[in-house]
């Protein structure tokens, strides 16, 4: 539409130059005339030619947004896990965060095979029943007094404790897959936990 405005604004110019001339000219306000034709056209095929190239940056533009996008989507590899998050809880306040972690305990199933990032102290506990350690994310709501914990897996289990865990309380980012399992002739209870996670001890 600009640019129509444009050749319009160019023709009443031109149309304005050639009417002022002289009468004894008229030879040569024909042959302007034709001269306008042709320079309307000019503009026409001008304007044409940009918007072409308008049109080719602009699809270039949006193909280099999209392959920007599609690299921005493509997982990020960590601790040779590589996974997208469904829920990320670092970027909770306290008190969602307990709330979520709350309703991971409450209903597991909802969120079986979901990804979860979350930031809380790290503990480890130790139970003779199975006689193996169990590692856990604890965060607390935010005035501190209540607190809830999700087991983890780091890696594919094999990080040999305590020599390549962090210490206890440490502040800790985790990530990984949620799951429920059953321990193999001890109980009937459902636990719940993250597989696969990625460990990152973070400073306060």
């Amino acid at each position: 539409m600009k640019n129509m405005a444009k050749i319009m604004g160019v023709l009443l110019l031109l149309l304005t130059v050639t009417g002022c001339s002289k009468d004894e000219n008229m030879a040569n306000r024909v042959s302007n005339g034709n001269n306008v034709d042709k320079v309307i056209s000019e503009l026409i095929d001008k304007t044409e030619s940009e918007n072409n190239s308008i049109d080719l940056e602009g699809e270039a533009s949006i193909k280099s947004k999209d392959d920007s996008e599609k690299q921005d989507q493509i997982p990020q590899k960590s601790d040779d896990v590589t996974m997208d998050v469904d829920y990320d809880l670092t970027k909770m306040s306290s008190d969602m965060v307990y709330a979520m972690v709350f309703q991971l305990m409450v209903e597991p199933d909802a969120y079986v095979g979901k990804t979860f990032r979350m930031k809380g102290k790290y503990y480890p506990v130790y139970y003779e029943s199975t006689a193996k350690y169990y590692h856990y994310c604890l965060v607390e709501d935010a005035l501190a007094c209540c607190a809830q914990g999700i087991e983890f897996v780091w890696g594919d289990g094999s990080h040999v404790y305590p020599d390549e865990y962090p210490e206890e309380k440490a502040s800790i980012v985790v990530q990984g897959i949620l799951e429920t399992y059953r321990e193999d002739g001890n109980d009937d209870y459902l636990y719940c936990r993250l597989k696969d996670a990625t460990l990152e001890v973070i400073n306060k």
